[in-house]
């Protein structure tokens, strides 16, 4: 038990054994910054920015989802994202409506001409993707989604 300990100690901040370089939040955070980089690049190419962009690809997937829900799926905050969503909205990529149920909620709603710039926008930023996961296989791409799904489940505040 000793022995394991010790190899991960060069992991934790807190150790002197601890390398930066080998703290996965240092590459987390690098993989992030260069990750948005590259997508802003790619984005600005097709005058999009990253906030239309996950706002639509959240949308493509789930259809209609209530400003919040996109906050949480999009990771940013709520403020941001209604600005975006209405923003969108002027351009006619979305439309949003009030909750059937809580009038107090709006709902947002992915229009076709939403759909048609996302399906753009991703012929335009699909060598971002093919770049980043080069000689990775099917295997490892979903063992790298399971760890950052577990870390992440260790972190939550739930």
């Amino acid at each position: 038990m000793k022995n394991k300990t010790k190899k991960l100690s060069k992991y934790k901040p807190a150790s002197d054994e601890f390398e930066f370089r080998q703290f996965p939040f240092y590459w987390m955070m690098k993989l992030s910054n260069r990750y948005a980089h590259q997508m802003e690049v790619a984005l600005k190419k097709v005058n999009m920015n990253i906030s239309y962009w996950r706002v639509g690809m959240i949308l493509r997937e789930h259809g209609v989802l209530s400003i919040s829900e996109i906050a949480t799926h999009a990771v940013y905050r709520l403020p941001t994202i209604t600005k975006t969503v209405y923003k969108m909205q002027e351009n006619g990529f979305v439309t949003i409506k009030p909750n059937d149920d809580d009038r107090r909620v709006s709902m947002v709603t992915i229009t076709d001409q939403g759909l048609e710039t996302i399906e753009s926008i991703i012929t335009n930023t699909t060598d971002v993707f093919n770049n980043a996961f080069d000689g990775m296989t099917e295997a490892q791409l979903r063992n790298l989604t399971s760890s950052l799904q577990h870390i992440f489940s260790n972190l939550s505040e739930e």
